[in-house]
């Protein structure tokens, strides 16, 4: 029974953090807007800095100068209504509050509670608010003593010059000071999670553009070595058909010089991409090879990172060569909204083991779809009938490419 009610208890946690957290991811992305809209905003005074503690006190001002517009309305206060008295009673507890903010987040809890002097820290809480507690009873007795009342009378009548408190003052006390002792404790937690989740998630960030930057760089020199060999052995064979190779050569690396450096491209780049790497690559096959190259594509500007689906065709067109017999490469790409499927059909023939020491195009690309799309995509492959198949659905960022 105990067990059965731990492992409820532990998947409602498990179940609220993983809602809190998607909430606070959803909310940095929310701040993310936000600032974009700021830096694009040129009629800003976004020259003059600020620091926190200006902020602080503006919004401090703004707390304490406000609450002055709704007593001074005529309709529920006159002028005349408005004592010494009414304002010391609004605003030194207001002044206090700010005062016991300040110490529990500066001192208390960085130096008291997160270091487990937990002694300190209630002892510290005690004395502020009973420091509170009588400075609001002296400003209320200066401004609301009659002129013959003397500071004996406020000691005599003082709840802190009294030899027992009452049940009800050391209840209210002790309240106060778990309130306080709780908030104070709670918001300097919350803080710190929101900056450490701020930290990691720019962190994480900044590895994965890392990650994603190597890799890039990673796939233009793998594709360039291949192209190159193929080329090579071409020159003794067919000198002219390697130096047409040369030219197509010259073109793909124009495009991918220009276009692959940006963190997204079009699919019309993309596709333009592939087909002169397929022609380039078509050079080296004799005339019984097939290239079958179809595309559907909705929305030509829809934004794509430059060379995702290369490892893809490389792979299809480099693998396919059967000694004896019809080879063949088929490749189709169909865009519809934010959905990608491309699915690539070659003759399959196997690779000796000693090849299976390469790999790095396709190695490439698991890593960058494990980096850019995590569970926004499906990745298969399969033979069937001595055909190899590969099929790729990606559920692509909503966003379009502006060509400039």
């Amino acid at each position: 029974m105990f067990h059965c009610i731990k492992e409820r208890f532990v998947g409602f946690v498990n179940r609220q953090r993983h809602h809190l957290a998607n909430l606070q991811e959803a909310s940095f992305d929310r701040g993310e807007q936000e600032l974009f809209k700021i830096l694009d905003d040129e009629k800003l005074i976004d020259r003059f800095p600020a620091t926190i503690p200006m902020i602080a006190l503006l919004v401090w001002g703004f707390i304490l100068t406000f609450p002055l517009v709704i007593v001074l309305h005529s309709s529920h206060f006159s002028a005349d209504r408005l004592t010494a008295s009414s304002v010391v009673e609004y605003y030194v507890p207001l002044l206090m509050t700010f005062f016991v903010f300040v110490i529990n987040q500066k001192i208390l809890v960085p130096k008291c509670f997160f270091k487990k002097k937990y002694f300190k820290f209630i002892v510290g809480n005690a004395l502020i608010l009973l420091l509170s507690v009588f400075v609001r009873e002296i400003f209320v007795f200066i401004v609301s003593r009659d002129p013959s009342e003397t500071w004996n009378d406020f000691f005599s009548t003082s709840i802190f010059f009294q030899r027992h408190f009452s049940p009800w003052v050391i209840v209210s006390l002790g309240i106060s000071l778990g309130v306080v002792s709780t908030c104070s404790i709670l918001i300097s937690v919350f803080s710190r999670q929101v900056v450490r989740a701020f930290v990691i998630r720019e962190r994480s960030r900044a590895r994965i553009e890392y990650e994603l930057d190597f890799l890039k760089q990673q796939l233009s020199p793998h594709f360039l070595f291949n192209t190159l060999n193929n080329i090579s052995s071409l020159i003794t064979i067919d000198p002219k058909l390697a130096e047409r190779s040369m030219q197509k050569l010259s073109q793909l690396l124009r495009v991918t010089l220009y276009q692959t450096e940006d963190k997204f491209i079009t699919l019309r780049e993309e596709m333009d991409i592939l087909e002169k790497y397929a022609d380039l690559e078509k050079l080296r096959h004799d005339e019984n090879f097939e290239f079958i190259f179809e595309k559907n594509i909705e929305n030509p500007n829809q934004a794509i990172e430059p060379l995702l689906l290369m490892p893809l065709l490389e792979n299809s067109m480099k693998h396919c060569v059967k000694p004896n017999g019809k080879s063949f490469s088929h490749v189709f790409v169909n865009q519809s909204g934010n959905r990608l499927y491309v699915k690539m059909e070659n003759s399959n023939y196997p690779r000796k083991p000693k090849d299976s020491v390469g790999g790095l195009g396709l190695n490439t690309f698991n890593k960058r779809m494990s980096l850019l799309y995590k569970d926004a995509y499906t990745y298969n492959t399969r033979v069937e009938n001595e055909v190899y198949i590969c099929e790729l659905n990606i559920t692509l960022k909503n966003m379009d490419k502006k060509l400039g």
